[in-house]
């Protein structure tokens, strides 16, 4: 037996030298052959049967050529010739059915390679792809035997790129790589479920379609499974992806078409071949000696890295760790050793994709806390809080420079650093109501630098606690805390931190109204964050904060813009948190909106959604997007649409953050303007009017929802409550003069409900000064359809009291 099996292998390998050196010569110039082959075989009666294949390739090649151009095989047309290798050609045909022309590829298997084996290998693909209906596998549609006695076979027509080479051309990021990496394993996975093997998985039998579709060709190699899931000893198949036990001429299964898998995920990511470019005879050695593949992460080139959007430092991070155990899980000599089945792969992808734990490696409490942290960044209040303490613990964990004992000993100071906050904060504990969230955050990060002394970790735990401070609307909390951190990075030489904070502190200080203290901080910012020790969640932060304010505070241009969509664009290309793609996303969308590009912002909001899923954590971020998508809907004269989407935003806010918090309050003005608008003004008054006390202890002098007043204004206005429109907007005028630019539409809209409010009372000479400076900000600053409807109201009133003849009026100063 063992003879046997060793004179199989030594004819498998005949085989595979045979066709290697054929294909190798193929593509080479006639009068450069037998030097090629004399350099590449040793073997005399090997090279002359090479050239004899060659040769005969060559006749039917010309005759091919000379053949007329209405040459037909069968019922088929012949349009031109899409492919040919040692064992046939593969052509474009076409075949005109009930008057209309389809085309398909016809697979012709070659004279010199029908004999007995061969054939049984081509009626063997033939059995196989008439047994397999997926939409990511190639159809047979058709089989038959031409004038000549070759056998055919009919398969659909994939007009694609081979798969290495689409994502290339694109530049595809690594997880848009694995998406059509899945696609391949859903294909492989049926033709199991259907007792059917592949055994020649490679790039160049997967073709990608222009919308991006998979298409699994070649079912040639393939072989049947038997029922007990084992097969017989392979046939041909290509060295470079095939397993251990087909090198070997040993039996094979479902684990030998995982290891081809495998072998296409290391070329898919890598750019290179888990072996090079070995010859069979090169892979029959690593096979015999189990030896392992290069590393995934030390295959990467520059070429590579650019072809993936990335930098090559990047790219060599992103190979290690998960994908570097998915692939080499895959890569096992052993088959047992491998993944049990296609699906286990296909799982243990997704799980990479959704920032999940993969199974291929060692399940660590350190490793599984980062995977946590990934996967929940978009928490807030107290879901903020644990987050923030698994970082903490985890970025122990990562420190490489301390000894065991002191990882230990930072574990002990962690566990006791939670559980005294969490008594701070127990009524049974300490005989007080329960501590709200920015309470519990102020103690957090008050108590932090006793249990944390490295002054590097100290500032990742407190950058984590005061962007929760921040998102939790304690903005002056957060910004005595960013400033202590910006101070401790700038003795330390930490420059990643110090932008950081900056960042953040620009972005409040801009909330807030300081105006020029802020735009400068955004700006140092924004020109530190270009460094190229930058990481580029910090560039993005940064790209995303400074444009944003820019245009919300009245200072719009064209560059502001741009530099939003390179943001969004950016965060995505170097696969950021999924939290910085989203915030990324959303400050795009808002500065969409704002400049009246309704219809390309509402796709980016819906997308948010998708986004955002059904995570209980990201409830606040799926409130403040349904509030934008409720303002679009009723700027675009839908008002009573976007009543019930206001409604949804605001007890979604109510919800996550409670009815005092400043996203519930957010929402409140644009649900008033619905209903002024659908003549339910009292409706509207009503409900700002219940509002205002909780709105001004929380916003106090901040314009970050000036729309209270405006709104509050509007619907007094409707009421004829001139008196009180008249005080509302007053207040109005003064919150934001100073605070926001001076030709910013949101001076223009008060100034034009001021003079609505004195003309409602007959003060025309009074309301004229405020009706021409309204005039003169609405007017060139309008872009949206809704906005110029207001441009129009201030033109309708200055004309009006024009007319009226009072004397010229005094300017504004």
């Amino acid at each position: 037996m063992e003879c046997r099996a060793l004179d199989s292998m030594r004819d498998e390998a005949h085989w595979h030298e045979l066709q290697r050196l054929f294909d190798l010569c193929i593509e080479l110039p006639e009068g450069d052959r037998l030097a090629a082959l004399t350099r590449e075989c040793t073997d005399t009666a090997l090279r002359e049967r090479v050239l004899a294949l060659l040769a005969a390739s060559a006749t039917i090649e010309s005759a091919a050529n000379c053949a007329a151009p209405q040459a037909f095989i069968g019922p088929y047309r012949i349009v031109r010739e899409v492919g040919a290798g040692g064992l046939g050609v593969v052509y474009l045909v076409e075949r005109l059915a009930d008057g209309v022309r389809l085309r398909f590829a016809l697979k012709l298997l070659a004279p010199v390679a029908a004999d007995e084996a061969f054939m049984e290998r081509f009626r063997r693909e033939e059995r196989t792809l008439a047994a397999l209906e997926h939409p990511n596998i190639t159809r047979l549609l058709d089989a038959g035997w031409s004038v000549d006695g070759r056998p055919y076979l009919v398969m659909e027509f994939v007009d694609g790129v081979q798969l290495d080479v689409f994502c290339d051309a694109a530049t595809m990021s690594v997880a848009r790589r694995l998406e059509l990496f899945l696609q391949i394993c859903d294909a492989v996975s049926y033709a199991h479920r259907n007792l059917i093997l592949h055994l020649d998985l490679k790039p160049s039998n997967v073709l990608v379609s222009a919308t991006g579709i998979v298409k699994l060709l070649d079912f040639g190699t393939s072989k049947f499974i038997h029922p007990n899931l084992e097969a017989t000893i392979a046939t041909a198949a290509t060295p470079a992806y095939a397993s251990p036990e087909q090198c070997l001429g040993l039996t094979v299964s479902t684990a030998s078409d995982v290891f081809g898998l495998g072998a296409i995920l290391f070329a898919l990511l890598s750019g290179r071949r888990p072996f090079g470019d070995s010859s069979l005879v090169a892979r029959i050695e690593t096979a015999t000696r189990a030896l392992d593949p290069q590393s995934l992460r030390g295959s990467v080139t520059p070429a590579a890295a650019a072809a993936r959007g990335l930098s090559e430092a990047r790219l060599r991070q992103l190979l290690g760790g998960d994908l570097n155990a998915i692939v080499g899980k895959c890569l096992r000599h052993r088959p047992e050793d491998r993944y049990a089945s296609v699906d286990a792969l296909a799982d243990e992808i997704r799980r990479y994709l959704n920032c999940e734990p993969v199974r291929a490696r060692r399940q660590t409490w350190r490793y599984r806390s980062a995977k946590f942290l990934r996967r929940h960044r978009l928490g807030l209040a107290i879901g903020s809080v644990v987050l923030s303490a698994i970082v903490l613990s985890a970025a122990y964990a990562w420190s490489q420079q301390q000894r065991a004992l002191r990882e230990a000993e930072r574990s002990v100071r962690m566990q006791t650093y939670m559980n005294r906050l969490f008594k701070m904060a127990n009524p049974e504990y300490t005989g007080k109501p329960v501590a709200t969230v920015p309470d519990f955050l102020r103690v957090g990060i008050a108590k932090l630098p006793d249990y944390i002394h490295d002054p590097a970790d100290l500032r990742a735990g407190e950058l984590a606690l005061a962007e929760s401070m921040m998102d939790s609307g304690s903005l002056d909390d957060a910004l005595a805390a960013f400033a202590n951190i910006k101070d401790s990075a700038s003795r330390a030489g930490a420059s990643a931190d110090f932008t950081e904070a900056e960042i953040f502190m620009g972005q409040i200080l801009c909330q807030q109204g300081h105006l020029p203290e802020g735009r400068k901080l955004l700006a140092d910012a924004l020109a530190s964050s270009k460094g190229h020790d930058m990481p580029w969640r910090l560039r993005v932060l940064a790209q995303v904060y400074y444009a944003f304010n820019e245009d919300n505070n009245g200072f719009r241009t064209d560059s502001t813009l741009a530099l939003l969509r390179a943001a969004a664009r950016q965060a995505e290309e170097h696969d950021l948190a999924p939290r910085d793609v989203a915030l990324a996303l959303y400050y795009l969308g808002m500065d969409l909106q704002l400049r009246g590009l309704d219809t390309d912002a509402k796709p980016i909001f819906e997308r948010l959604l998708t986004l955002y899923g059904d995570d209980p954590l990201a409830l606040c971020d799926r409130s403040a997007v349904n509030g934008w998508i409720a303002w679009i809907d009723l700027t675009n004269g839908d008002a009573a649409g976007s009543l019930p989407i206001f409604k949804e935003s605001y007890e979604g806010f109510i919800a996550c953050e409670g009815p005092d918090s400043p996203g519930a309050l957010d929402q409140l003005p644009y649900w008033a303007h619905a209903l002024t608008l659908l003549s339910r003004a009292d409706e509207a008054v009503q409900l700002l009017e219940n509002a205002m006390p909780t709105w001004r202890r929380v916003v106090g002098g901040s314009t970050d929802n000036s729309d209270m007043l405006m709104e509050l204004a509007r619907a007094y206005l409707a009421t004829h409550r001139y008196q009180d429109a008249e005080t509302a907007a007053r207040e109005l005028l003064t919150l934001l003069s100073g605070k926001v630019a001076e030709r910013d539409r949101t001076i223009g809209m008060a100034h034009l409900v001021f003079a609505e409010a004195l003309a409602g009372q007959n003060r025309n000479r009074e309301a004229l000064p405020h009706v021409d400076t309204a005039v003169s900000i609405l007017i060139p600053t309008a872009v949206s359809a809704y906005a110029k409807a207001f441009s129009q109201e201030a033109l309708s009133l200055q004309s009006r009291l024009h007319e009226a003849d009072v004397p010229a009026p005094t300017k504004l100063r």
